[in-house]
């Protein structure tokens, strides 16, 4: 019996992992370490995209690493493949392409490391370098216009939609699966890229939601017309918030229910609001990835700040400190 049989078998049993991990340490002592271990890509490809199935995960994820391990396949037929391949190939690439294939190679490797027991092959390549990007959001005054065009000229649906997105930051695909029965007095329940998690929930946002026609479904929103009786697609969203955003004069790139998440993460920090309660309101799995997502968004705020607390100013005209 090899080193990864029985680290399989340890994988599948009751043994708690504290047990389990003492184990492996001993056979990796009597037997060697495994780093002279080959396994079919295939083979681990497959297995860990059945984990991703077991564990849950959404179909757009998975979807997601499949051309990723296909391209790992077509790298090495064998794990571990050598990592000068996978490193000239990352640098072959843009930068957040690379750091997507590099990401999900990174998964696969751990779980090869703790179903085979063999060293996760990626520990050796350096992660691509990603250029930092400012996303746009919408701003004070862009956010009072479109509350007035929401109030007089929207219909009841794409006034809900935009409150949605505004006040709980949700995601597209989260909105996209809301039920009626998941509207609640203070918060929804929402079901998308994280499994289950409760977000939330303005009265006045509540009171939209509950105004819509109610359908068999359960699904709060639908579309219109001859859609009327099916539940509004994803891409449905994302049209709306285009449409009202454009209807406003909004021209910053392509506007869309992210971008309504980021600007309720700015508003969010500006108002004095903490980096974990933001962390908890979006369903981010860690502080840290709220914080490197959002806190890039105040640097035009921070420059303000500066402007106003640095000693400089003893340096600005008397008419201008005054002003």
């Amino acid at each position: 019996m090899q080193q990864r049989d029985i680290t399989q078998i340890l994988a599948n049993s009751s043994v708690d992992s504290k047990t389990r991990q003492a184990i492996e340490l001993l056979i990796a002592e009597v037997l060697g370490k495994p780093n002279d271990v080959h396994i079919k890509t295939q083979e681990i490809g497959d297995s860990f995209l059945a984990d991703c199935r077991d564990r849950k995960l959404s179909n757009k994820t998975i979807g997601g690493y499949i051309p990723h391990i296909k391209k790992l396949i077509e790298l090495s037929e064998e794990i571990p493949p050598e990592p000068k391949v996978i490193q000239g190939f990352l640098t072959s690439k843009g930068a957040y392409n690379a750091d997507a294939h590099y990401r999900t190679w990174h998964c696969v490797g751990n779980y090869a490391k703790r179903q085979y027991g063999i060293p996760n092959f990626m520990d050796g390549v350096i992660r691509p370098r990603i250029p930092r990007q400012i996303m746009p959001t919408i701003s004070e005054a862009e956010l009072l216009r479109l509350a007035k065009f929401l109030n007089t000229e929207a219909s009841p649906r794409d006034k809900a939609i935009l409150a949605l997105f505004i006040d709980t930051g949700i995601r597209k695909g989260e909105a996209c699966n809301l039920k009626r029965k998941n509207v609640w007095e203070d918060r929804i329940v929402v079901t998308g890229k994280t499994g289950y998690r409760v977000a939330p929930l303005s009265p006045i946002t509540r009171e939209l939601l509950l105004a819509l026609p109610v359908h068999e479904d359960g699904y709060v929103f639908h579309g219109i017309g001859s859609h009327k009786n099916h539940h509004l697609a994803s891409s449905g969203f994302y049209k709306i918030v285009r449409s009202c955003l454009r209807a406003i004069g909004y021209k910053d790139r392509q506007p869309s229910p992210q971008m309504l998440r980021r600007s309720l993460g700015r508003f969010w920090l500006l108002s004095g609001g903490d980096m974990k309660s933001l962390s908890m309101t979006l369903g981010h799995a860690s502080v840290a990835t709220t914080d490197r997502a959002y806190t890039p968004l105040l640097d035009e705020d921070v420059i303000k700040l500066h402007h106003k607390h640095t000693p400089a100013r003893v340096f600005w005209p008397i008419d201008e400190e005054k002003e």
